[in-house]
């Protein structure tokens, strides 16, 4: 298991990392959630090599990494100015960016920011928006039976979001477009945490889940989809709520190269995890030549 160490950034920010493999090359792996801990994208230290350093970090306000005073300070915006603090601290010359789910906002916005430090893009189980995610939200209500629906609407009317059965509904509805081929509950995901106020802040400031109202309400990365002239690459399950628009991201940006997994959703990492990997690793020796 590989050594939890903390970075310190500017401004004193310091933030909780694992890492393996020496470089000269490193894959800068952004968490999803938003809120989530590194722990389920464990398996993506198996990509490091003799040239390939794999660093997974937790983002501002999760784990152990520094927390700002105010939760209007949870931004996409932010987040991507981390990364380049965390590039800097570490002194990457040659950065390889991984964005899993939310974790893909920030490597978008961070592609916008900072093109001249990229040397590739990897965008998984992600999409380009705050439209986007309401409709996938929109998709996923309506996937929901009769039943379903209709108690969901009393618990919203009673604003109950916060309660077990609130919790337990959601996870019904959402799991064919989550993890529809397995259970999460692998050692890893066991290990992973939601820090909520990050995401509450950034995603649903009420705790509805089929809401987007935090800090990435306005969130539009799409129009940076033109901008983007470096490999990329978009790896999404067949049966992800953002396969659309994954195929819109691949198709706009010129270099991108399109990945489909046939028998995954969202959390293809644990469904198809060979062929996850295999993605990676192909794409990782294409860009870096190792």
């Amino acid at each position: 298991m590989a050594r939890v160490r903390r970075i310190v950034a500017r401004e004193r920010r310091s933030f909780e990392f694992v890492s393996k493999g020496k470089g000269p090359a490193t894959l800068l792996v952004h968490s999803g959630g938003p809120g989530l801990t590194y722990h389920y994208l464990r398996p993506l230290l198996k990509l490091a090599t003799a040239h390939l350093r794999v660093i997974l970090f937790n983002p501002r306000g999760v784990g152990k990494s520094f927390r700002p005073r105010r939760t209007s300070e949870y931004t996409v915006q932010n987040q991507a100015e981390d990364v380049e603090a965390i590039r800097r601290a570490f002194g990457i010359k040659e950065l390889h960016l991984l964005g899993f789910s939310a974790g893909g906002f920030t490597a978008l916005e961070y592609a916008h920011r900072y093109p001249q430090h990229l040397t590739s893009l990897l965008l998984c189980a992600t999409a380009g928006s705050a439209a986007e995610v309401r409709a996938a939200n929109r998709v996923a209500r309506a996937s929901a039976s009769p039943e379903q629906r209709k108690r969901l609407r009393e618990l919203e009317r009673a604003r109950k979001f916060d309660s077990k059965e609130y919790g337990r509904l959601n996870e019904q509805i959402s799991r064919r477009f989550q993890h529809r081929f397995v259970d999460l509950n692998n050692r890893d995901w066991r290990a992973t945490h939601l820090t909520r106020e990050v995401y509450r802040a950034m995603m649903t400031r009420t705790g509805d889940e089929f809401a987007v109202d935090g800090t990435l309400a306005r969130w539009d990365g799409r129009r940076y989809y033109s901008r983007i002239e470096i490999p990329t690459l978009v790896l999404i399950g067949r049966y992800d709520l953002f396969l659309e628009a994954s195929q819109e991201m691949a198709a706009r940006i010129v270099p991108a190269h399109l990945r489909v997994l046939p028998a995954s959703s969202h959390f293809a990492l644990f469904e198809q995890p060979r062929e996850f990997l295999s993605a990676l690793r192909e794409f990782l020796v294409d860009v870096t030549g190792d």
